[in-house]
């Protein structure tokens, strides 16, 4: 399995843990020339658990991924498109 493959089912665990709705959660890989993005949708009720008061939430996400790029050398960035 890729790291890419790994990071978008890690994801996609964590996200599912925090909504209402695992099952409707879907987590997307875009490879850019700089960074792998992975973009995370789930429903607009649950964009607010994803996200987190003061955007706390999303941070801390934000601050695995890069964790774990870090250690394999690459740069990966999580979006949560509307």
């Amino acid at each position: 399995m890729s790291d890419d493959a790994r990071m978008q089912a890690f994801l996609g665990q964590l996200v599912g843990a925090l909504v209402e709705k695992p099952d409707e959660v879907a987590v997307s890989v875009v490879d850019g020339r700089r960074a792998t993005r992975f973009e995370i949708r789930t429903r607009a009720e649950d964009r607010g658990q994803v996200i987190g008061k003061d955007g706390m939430t999303i941070r801390s996400i934000r601050t695995l991924a890069a964790i774990a790029a870090h250690k394999k050398r690459r740069r990966f960035e999580v979006e949560l498109p509307e």
